[in-house]
């Protein structure tokens, strides 16, 4: 977009090579109010910012690295806030894609409009761009290994399908089976923003299955609705003392430790289950017990550590980890005069029985 030459004596103070001064033409400059349009001179009096036209070294101090921290920071921000996990397919009749993404959100009621993003470049953008028909997922809490599946990148001449049960829909679109939803759509329209393609489209026609749970991305983890609802309930105490079993306990822990870590993860379970008992006292029936809590931080992190493959759910937790239901688990480890006693309410007691695996 710039047409005419940045005068020499700019070149000499940035630096800017010959091979810049046919890409930097000075029209797209005037407009940026650099130059004069009758002259095309420079103003001294404006301060040239060569960096947002231009690649080179030229960069106003501190700009990098206030730009990286920003960045950084926006970064953080968005890992606070949940979405729903969506992925998108489309065919041309002969090649079947799909993608996953968690950037999904309605736009129009009146039409009905979604939108989803995808990052450049993409084969799945191209084949959108040629059949602009596609339908969009909504993922159940069962359905994470759909999510995993399609976020791989695979060979072209792969069939993405060839173990994924699916049907065809409008225009040939294959749809995946049991979602939480599925709309099915025609392109509106599509916009480059920063590195990402941002589709619209237009719902032709909607599916929504109401007795599933639609799976949730936060912190980079997968949720479930209910895990989400179950912590929302334990951190506010308004969880009912009879969903507060054994069971509970390990959900609040893997949460906590799968979304910040352990050593980040203790201070707030441990804060947790304090406020949760105090605000249910005559209830709970036993107090806070330092030694118990921090075993069970112990053993809930060993076992989610254990696989390589870690799980995203709960419930496929437990499934690895059967063991942690075991009612005997802490007597294994703990003498009942031990683990009950004052010194083990009150801070760490190392097990008397069976060393911690």
């Amino acid at each position: 977009f710039l047409t005419a030459f940045i005068p020499r004596d700019v070149k000499r103070m940035y630096g800017i090579p010959r091979t810049m001064e046919v890409l930097c033409r000075c029209r797209g400059l005037v407009q940026a109010g650099l130059f004069s349009r009758a002259s095309c001179r420079y103003r001294p009096r404006v301060k040239l910012r060569v960096g947002l036209f231009c690649s080179t070294s030229a960069r106003e101090p501190g700009s990098t690295s206030e730009e990286e921290e920003t960045s950084k920071q926006f970064r953080a921000t968005m890992r606070l806030v949940p979405s729903s996990v969506a992925v998108v397919t489309a065919s041309d009749g002969t090649v079947k894609r799909g993608v996953t993404c968690s950037s999904f959100t309605s736009v129009s009621l009146h039409p009905p409009v979604v939108s989803f993003s995808m990052q450049q470049p993409s084969r799945m953008h191209e084949l959108l761009v040629a059949t602009k028909r596609f339908a969009v997922h909504v993922l159940s809490e069962k359905q994470v290994h759909y999510s995993v599946h399609f976020s791989r990148p695979v060979p072209s001449h792969r069939d993405q399908f060839d173990s994924i049960p699916h049907r065809l829909g409008l225009a040939n679109v294959p749809l995946l089976t049991d979602c939480c939803a599925v709309l099915q759509c025609a392109a509106h329209t599509v916009h480059d923003v920063g590195d990402h393609h941002v589709w619209y489209g237009k719902v032709l026609h909607a599916a929504v299955q109401a007795n599933e749970t639609p799976l949730l991305y936060y912190a980079r983890s997968y949720r479930s609705v209910g895990d989400a609802a179950f912590m929302r309930a334990f951190e506010t105490a308004t969880l009912g003392y009879e969903e507060w079993t054994h069971e509970a306990h390990l959900r609040m822990a893997w949460n906590y430790i799968t979304a910040h870590g352990r050593e980040e993860a203790t201070p707030l379970i441990k804060t947790g289950i304090s406020n949760y008992i105090d605000k249910n006292v005559g209830k709970v029936k036993n107090i806070y017990n330092e030694t118990i809590t921090l075993f069970f931080i112990h053993i809930v992190d060993k076992a989610i550590q254990k696989f390589e493959s870690r799980p995203h759910l709960f419930e496929e937790f437990l499934v690895q980890n059967p063991h942690l239901m075991d009612a005997q688990l802490l007597s294994r480890h703990y003498s009942a005069g031990r683990i009950w006693s004052q010194q083990a309410r009150e801070s760490w007691l190392d097990p008397d029985l069976e060393p911690l695996p």
